[in-house]
């Protein structure tokens, strides 16, 4: 099933880095080069995902991603930004008023980019291990949804390993974004296996537990990188 993802960035050139990257795996890839044009793009035809910028002219990303939500509260944002306290603050406010997105690290590497497309698709990795793991939740912030995979992922981990063999951290980005960027995440939900190495992250529906336990318990050498769920 082909995907389509808006873009919404004024930069030409940002639009069209989006639009070559994501073509490559075809996707239909539409651009819009301020808030009020994306917002009459979506409306127009509703796309799986949305990449959305936050210093615009005109209205910014977060009065866009406002205006989109109450279209569609089910709109699938990624909000692409340095993790600064420049826009961190308009972030907090926005998920204190009930938005719901997610974050992008910007810059975005082409194949970071392919990783946050790919999260939206079906995907799964398959594989089983057993001895001591550490895992690091990155979430823009610890919602009830949130709460619900972390208490099904503690469970799942206290069922496969043994007391004291495994750790499950929750880092909130909005607060810690310092802890985000040292680990190199570049979006949110995402799940880092930090221990056994290869680092492994895993990015999209984590609420897969099956998917999620799979992939987390891979052998060594089939776990390094980014795992799209």
């Amino acid at each position: 099933m082909t995907q389509t993802i808006l873009v919404i960035d004024d930069d030409a050139a940002v639009r069209g880095s989006f639009q070559l990257v994501l073509g490559e795996i075809g996707c239909v890839v539409r651009v819009a080069e301020d808030g009020l044009q994306g917002i009459a793009m979506a409306k127009e035809q509703r796309p799986d995902l949305i990449f959305l910028d936050l210093k615009m002219p005109g209205i910014d990303g977060v009065e866009t991603m406002r205006r989109l939500l109450a279209m569609d509260p089910t709109f699938n944002i990624y909000v692409v930004t340095a993790f600064s306290q420049e826009y961190l603050d308009d972030l907090k406010q926005a998920q204190a008023e009930g938005m719901t997105f997610q974050l992008a690290n910007k810059p975005l590497s082409s194949t970071q980019i392919r990783h946050i497309a790919r999260s939206v698709r079906s995907l799964s990795n398959v594989s089983k291990d057993s001895h001591r793991i550490s895992l690091t939740l990155y979430v823009v912030s610890v919602n009830p949804e949130i709460q619900k995979v972390v208490d099904q992922l503690s469970s799942v981990l206290a069922a496969t390993y043994r007391a004291g063999f495994w750790v499950l951290n929750v880092v909130e980005v909005l607060g810690m974004p310092e802890k985000a960027l040292e680990k190199d995440v570049f979006a949110t939900p995402m799940l880092v296996r930090e221990v056994p190495e290869p680092v492994l992250k895993l990015l999209g529906d984590l609420s897969r537990m099956h998917s999620v336990l799979s992939a987390i318990t891979a052998e060594n050498g089939h776990g390094a990188g980014t795992v799209v769920l």
